[in-house]
């Protein structure tokens, strides 16, 4: 299956052990808020876009 790019904005981020990004939405609930938070790339801050 091929993955396109994710959008930071609407997407966790969090790189995983596979070394792709969790595409799960920013609610996603397998990543803690401060790996969530940590992710470059995003427009604003991960809370401003909750």
């Amino acid at each position: 299956r091929v993955k396109g790019p994710i959008d930071l904005d609407k997407q966790c981020g969090v790189m995983g052990p596979n070394g792709q990004p969790c595409a799960r939405s920013l609610t996603c609930k397998t990543h803690s808020m401060g790996a969530k938070r940590a992710v470059l790339g995003r427009s604003q801050l991960y809370d401003l876009l909750l």
